[in-house]
Order: C-alpha cells, then structure tokens, then sequence
C-alpha cells in the first residue's frame, strides 16, 4: 500500500507493554500506509530496545522519541505537546496502544476534512472488543486470545453540526461524545495542547475535556456510519484508571486542594476561546460554559452523593427526586452509570452489549482483520526483551 503523506498517528505510550507490541505487529501486519510517531512517557526499557530495530516492524513508517516517565499529568502534556511539534502532515489522530484503526476510515475521515473546512475533526464510529484471559498465552494472555467478542458502538456517534461554537458547546455538554480520538487538523491539536500545558490541569478527568471542547469551539464535528476504531475494553489498565483511584468518584476529585484552581483555568481558557469564535462578550461565553459543565456533570454528581449515603436514606432520597421532579427526576437517576462513565473517559458499552465475532464479521467485515490477528499466538511476536538498548532522548520545553 502507498504510504499516505497527510496522516500522522501520535501514539502514546505509558507501559502496558504487550499492547504496545501487539500495536506495532498489527500495524505491520496490516500495511499501515501512515506515519506513525510513538511518543514513549513509560518506564519500561524493553520497548526501545525493540523499537530501535525497524526490520522488527518492516511495514511501519516509525519514528521513535523516547521521554521523561510521565509521573504527573504535567509531564504528559509537555511529552504530547513536543511530539505534536514533529508532526509535518496536515492531520493527525491520537492512538492509544489498546485500540485498533481501521486503515479506510482514517482515509475517508482525511478526505472529508480536506473537502470541509468549517469542519475541525471527523471519525467514525468507535466499537469494542472483549478477549477471554487464556493462562496459555502467558505474558499475553489479556491481549489475545480466541474467545473474542464484539461491541458495535461503545460512544455516542452524534455528530456536532451547530453553526455557532456557543451552540455546539451545548450540544458537547448535553450530550457527550467521544472525539479525543477523532481525526484532527494537526495545527488544532497543537493549539489545544498547547493550552493544556499552559493550564497544567492536574485532573485528568477536566483535563480530557479541555482538548476536545476547543475542538468542538474550533468547528463542527463529523461522526460518519462506518468502523473506525476498535478498543479493548477489559482486562488493561491505563494511567487514567490509576487516578481515578487514587482520587475517588467526580466529586471526591472537587474537594481536591487543586481542583478549583483547575476548574477555573479550564473555565477562563473555554470561555476565551468561544468569545473570540463567536464575537460575544467573556462573560456571556463564561456563563454557558458554567451553564453546560453542570448539565453534564448533574448526573454524576448526585449519582456519588447517593451512593456515599445509607441505604435507607439513599431510597428515601430517590424516591423523592422521582416525586418532586417526576419523569426527569427518574431520568436523571437511570442517567448516572452511564454519564459517570462517558465523564471519565470509560466507554458506554456493557457486557450485554456484546455479539460473538463470527457475528460482527457478517455485519461489519472492517472488523475481520482485527477478529484474524487476535487469534495469532504470541509466540509469534519477536522476543523483544533479549535486546539491550537504550534510548536517552528528552523533549524540549520550548514547544
């Protein structure tokens, strides 16, 4: 396949090592036609010293950029903001080292932007994969296997079409969708991370707002019906599922000591950006930003205080919510699992959503390579760890 000279796919890195592999080998397996930029913030040395022999990933246009460990949200902004400074094509998509692109969804999300320019970023739809844990697979046993199933959809696939950012900050607010993974104009992207290494937001639930909400003040937004991306949704954990240990439900993280010094950041940066977008005055763009953070975020928040109370006096409560406020007052309760999800970043999808891959094929052939390269046992993966290398670069603050 012809290499593609307008994508680039930043892939961050934070550990889960075997993912990282199995990204790279799918990758390779697949012909990827894009340019792919892995920027390294983990602390386990045996990626690089894979890495640093393409002939391991032959069908890979690579570059490798080994940085600082991401010990705190702060390293990983200024890690994501120097690496968006290498990228020399016109669009790029954040990659995770869990997910799986489909090759023609990347190129018909290009080519829609190409011929949209009131458009800030296009995808399609985000689907998800289970894989049974097999002890016969060892180090690999959580990422790959043959017991796999399919979900079709695992975020909302509305698009954002609203003429004015006021109105499709409304829209991002009322009813949240997922375009961190879009494909984004790369000068964008580099725009809003930009902004959050500025701000330093140190929680990582605000912070993942922040370049997706300036992507939606930016332009609209394009979610086309096909399968764009693949995601696994069990068995891995991720720096973000860390944290939100460590810092407890949505509003345990709002009596944090930085919290507010966050939220106002996040606040003053949104509200600037609709008030030059718009034309409309600060105050008028700050109080819709207000306005929205506390649509989206009711739900959750009332669903945690629930949750922290007594059973008695948790009923008693529900019960009149349901009484006084009526249809939305029920609403609002069967909202909460899922807008608590969808606000921390974890997919909607539940377990019941799921279909046999066999199934998913018949419906939806893009996802059949990925159904086929799961299935490869991991001996079949080069024995990274027997190579020593280092790797010493650092990033440069002056991004």
């Amino acid at each position: 396949m012809n290499k593609n000279p307008d994508l680039t796919i930043l892939l961050t890195l934070w550990d889960r090592v075997p993912c990282t592999f199995r990204w790279m080998s799918y990758a390779s397996k697949i012909n990827l036609p894009f340019k792919v930029l892995i920027a390294d913030g983990g602390s386990d040395q045996s990626v690089p010293a894979a890495l640093a022999d393409p002939a391991r990933y032959p069908n890979v246009d690579y570059e490798y950029i080994r940085y600082p460990y991401d010990a705190t949200p702060t390293h990983y902004y200024a890690k994501v903001l120097d690496a968006l400074g290498r990228v020399k094509t016109a669009f790029v998509v954040l990659g995770d080292n869990d997910d799986f692109f489909v090759i023609d969804a990347l190129l018909r999300s290009v080519e829609f932007l190409k011929g949209h320019p009131d458009f800030s970023s296009c995808r399609g739809i985000i689907g998800g994969v289970r894989i049974s844990p097999d002890p016969a697979y060892g180090e690999f046993s959580n990422v790959y296997g043959n017991q796999v199933s399919f979900v079709s959809k695992v975020y909302p696939d509305k698009s954002t079409l609203e003429e004015t950012a006021v109105g499709r900050v409304h829209n991002y607010f009322s009813s949240y969708r997922a375009n961190w993974y879009d494909v984004f104009r790369t000068e964008q992207t580099r725009m809003s991370f930009r902004v959050l290494r500025d701000l330093d937001t140190q929680d990582l639930i605000l912070s993942q707002h922040i370049p997706m909400l300036l992507g939606v003040i930016a332009g609209k937004v394009q979610v086309e019906p096909y399968l764009y991306l693949v995601r696994q949704l069990e068995g891995l954990t991720s720096c973000d599922q860390i944290e939100t240990r460590e810092k407890g439900d949505l509003f345990d993280r709002m009596l944090a000591d930085s919290w507010s010094a966050d939220f106002k950041g996040f606040l003053d940066a949104m509200s600037a950006a609709v008030s030059e977008k718009d034309g409309i005055s600060i105050e008028m763009a700050r109080q819709r930003i207000k306005e929205g953070y506390r649509t989206l975020m009711t739900p959750g928040i009332v669903g945690c205080l629930l949750g922290s109370l007594p059973p008695g006096r948790s009923t008693r409560i529900k019960q009149k919510l349901s009484s006084h406020m009526g249809p939305a007052g029920t609403a609002l309760l069967k909202l909460y699992p899922a807008v608590s999800r969808l606000i921390s970043g974890q997919p909607l999808a539940s377990a019941r959503d799921s279909i046999s891959a066999e199934d998913a094929i018949r419906t939806d052939v893009a996802f059949k390579p990925i159904y086929e390269f799961l299935a490869i046992p991991p001996q079949s993966i080069p024995d990274s760890r027997q190579t020593d290398f280092r790797s010493d670069l650092q990033y440069s603050s002056s991004s």
